[in-house]
């Protein structure tokens, strides 16, 4: 009888709870081409794409050590959220975003994309005028990929259909700021 993919994908936890590193290895090479495409067509060389990928490996090999860990996902899927966080992060430091995409995920209705680098200090400005706990939702969820069940518990919300709603009300405010004391020539250098 045939293993289901579910079932190889639990194969493959258990091998990294046990410290297997072959398990580790084949995760690098079944994920690599689709990193180096999402971070190649992102403003990214293959060397960043190989790096990132290894990175997330390493944050995927501490958390399924953890005994309270639950993979709610497939692990090409987690990989890749791992990825584009980290991306979105050193693009950020180094000053390398374009595209409203990068402001925050899903911002598409903030600004238009006009092909020049964003100026990232009037969105700072904006999200200091959230209040903290709007700026930390939004910080944890877009910028260090946290999902909603971490962000309920790190923000003391009742559970993760409040701290999604709350996220929502955040985002709309935040956007709200943004058009209301930004023009778009704010934004690009």
């Amino acid at each position: 009888m045939a293993e289901t993919t579910g079932e190889k994908e639990q194969q493959v936890l258990l091998q990294l709870r046990e410290g297997d590193r072959n398990a580790l290895l084949g995760l690098y090479k079944a994920n690599l081409s689709m990193v180096r495409n999402y971070i190649t067509k992102n403003n990214g060389a293959a060397e960043d794409a190989e790096d990132l990928l290894q990175d997330a490996l390493v944050v995927l090999w501490q958390n399924v050590r953890k005994p309270d860990f639950v993979l709610s996902s497939k692990i090409s899927t987690y990989i890749m959220a791992v990825v584009k966080n980290l991306w979105l992060k050193q693009l950020s430091k180094n000053g390398r975003m374009t595209g409203e995409e990068n402001i925050l995920p899903q911002a598409h209705s903030v600004l238009p994309d006009h092909g020049k680098e964003m100026d990232m200090k009037h969105l700072s400005k904006a999200m200091e005028e959230l209040g903290e706990n709007c700026r930390q939702l939004l910080l944890m969820f877009y910028f260090d990929g946290h999902n909603m069940e971490t962000i309920a518990r790190n923000l003391n919300f009742a559970n993760a259909d409040t701290a999604k709603a709350k996220k929502y009300q955040c985002f709309k405010k935040l956007e709200q700021i943004v058009k209301s004391r930004f023009s778009m020539s704010d934004f690009l250098k």
